[in-house]
């Protein structure tokens, strides 16, 4: 299996496989700017703007709720340590500062192997704002003296919330949070009963710190899985809740793609299923509207295939019994001609009624034959050299305008092709007249003909003349599309001979191209190869 990677080379990537390194051509700022037109395409989604709202407002909602449970937490934490603060502070003052290592709390003393009951907890008795005496518990209840640092905050406290001078009558000096040199303690100082001073006790924050740092964590870590819980659950139920949505759509697209432009059209297979097509939801309403304009456009195609084919069958109709008229027309001025003595003037006159007559016929034959290509008929098959087709046809283009300069281009061996053969020897006659009539005398025509690299026959026709305008030649095959304005006509035209050799090509299975501008233009016909 060959892997992809970028080479050293800029502008190029490699391929490794079976052992070789292939640089492969590689457009980086292409490959960017798809990459960025599909992210771009991806949010304006509906499903992927319907998932962020809601887990946008999940991630709101999980942060305010763990925030909120945060300072919740936060205030029964602090709740119970002044309850502590309180209680002990007040014990303390009953045996004293220095006795309070006999000090049991409720009569109970700590756990076998566990925490002491004054562990981590400090007492410092306070006199006209200096520490004269207390101690520091450790973790497991030896008490140990109060450093000069943790003294010299304690004081720093004191006199920050207000001197103590010994005469202040139960007036709280905390609680706060502060910290000492063993860690963080929540503070709170009462005036002592003989009112000598202030008893301060502290109780360690390590244990509501830790507890706040889990909850954190934990609310943190569930909000996370919720989200993105929720992100994948909401993807798989949008895109499911969009599933019908996306039919929807994919019928519109079915019907975009067909060929509404001609030809009979049936869209009774391209509606939206029913139950896609019930009002009453979002998705049924765009359903419903879907299959009312899909019947209304059904409708009009088949009204509109109707009377294209009315119109065709009187073109054809038309065509058809126009001949026998003018067959008789021509009939009765060739024998006016040889049995009639004429002057010079009802010569000139039976002159031009033969020259009009052959006109029309013309116009009837070229009109007879669309109308039959329009109604499907299959063209009579045969193989044919088309090089030897391409010869003949410039032999009589050459007869008819001997004021131009006419050559030809044929490989040394035949070109087969499977036509009709008088249908071919048409659109090569129109292409050829095309060329002589809408360009100056002496202006250089050459046919040529060659098989493609992909087997295709191709026929050119190219012409040293004026052009074609660019903004006409996108009409240029349209029946009855003329600017003879553009380029010198000296005869007249139906507007017919490019439409017949569109129609003709493509019915062959090939196609037809121009390429034009001041001094050169190229009609190229492309015709499948005869196997």
């Amino acid at each position: 299996m060959a892997a992809l990677k970028p080479s050293r080379a800029r502008g190029t990537v490699g391929v490794f496989s079976r052992g070789r390194w292939r640089p492969v051509p590689w457009d980086h700022s292409a490959g960017r700017s798809a990459r960025w037109d599909s992210l771009r395409l991806l949010a304006r989604q509906l499903r992927t703007r319907l998932l962020l709202v809601v887990v946008g407002l999940l991630a709101a909602a999980c942060t305010a709720l763990s925030l909120l449970g945060q300072a919740a937490l936060d205030m029964t934490l602090t709740r119970q340590l002044d309850e502590e603060l309180y209680r002990t502070n007040q014990r303390v003052q009953e045996v004293g500062v220095q006795g309070v290592t006999d000090l049991e709390l409720d009569g109970e003393e700590g756990p076998p192997g566990g925490r002491a009951p004054l562990a981590g907890n400090v007492t410092v008795q306070v006199v006209r704002g200096e520490v004269r005496g207390g101690r520091v518990f450790d973790a497991d209840g030896e008490e140990q003296p109060v450093p000069e640092e943790d003294a010299e905050r304690i004081e720093e406290i004191v006199r920050r919330l207000g001197n103590d001078h010994g005469g202040r009558t139960g007036e709280e000096l905390g609680p706060v949070d502060t910290a000492l040199s063993s860690g963080g303690y929540r503070l709170l100082a009462l005036d002592d009963p003989y009112h000598l001073g202030s008893v301060l006790v502290g109780v360690p924050l390590d244990e509501k710190q830790e507890t706040m740092r889990a909850f954190g964590v934990a609310s943190g870590l569930l909000s996370t899985l919720a989200v993105v819980g929720s992100g994948i659950l909401g993807w798989i139920l949008v895109r499911r809740s969009l599933r019908p949505l996306e039919q929807v759509s994919a019928a519109a697209a079915d019907v975009a793609r067909l060929p509404l432009a001609s030809g009979e059209v049936s869209l009774a297979d391209q509606r939206v299923p029913a139950e896609l097509a019930e009002p009453g939801t979002e998705v049924g309403e765009v359903g419903f509207a879907l299959n009312s304009l899909i019947d209304n456009v059904d409708s009009a195609l088949a009204a509109r295939q109707r009377s294209e084919s009315r119109l065709r069958e009187f073109v054809a109709d038309a065509s058809h019994e126009l001949r026998t008229p003018l067959t008789a027309v021509r009939g009765y001025t060739d024998m006016l001609r040889l049995t009639e003595p004429l002057t010079e003037a009802g010569r000139a006159s039976l002159t031009r009624v033969e020259q009009q007559t052959l006109r029309m016929t013309a116009l009837v034959e070229d009109l007879l034959l669309l109308a039959r290509l329009d109604q499907g008929r299959p063209p009579e098959m045969r193989e044919a050299d088309l090089a030897e087709l391409v010869l003949e046809s410039l032999t009589d283009a050459s007869a008819a305008g001997p004021d131009h300069q006419w050559s030809v281009d044929l490989p040394e061996e035949a070109v087969p092709v499977r036509a009709d053969v008088g249908q071919l020897r048409q659109v090569l006659a129109n292409l050829l007249s095309n060329a002589r009539k809408h360009t100056p005398a002496g202006t250089a025509v050459t046919a040529s003909v060659r098989r493609a690299a992909d087997g295709w026959a191709e026929v050119s026709v190219l012409d040293e003349g004026p052009g074609i305008p660019p903004d006409f030649q996108d009409k240029l095959f349209e029946r009855f599309s003329r600017l003879d304005t553009s380029r010198q006509t000296r005869e007249g035209s139906t507007g017919l001979g490019l439409s017949i050799v569109r129609s003709v090509v493509e019915a062959h299975g090939g196609t037809v191209g121009v390429d034009s501008r001041p001094g050169r233009t190229v009609f190229t016909v492309r015709l499948p190869p005869a196997g």
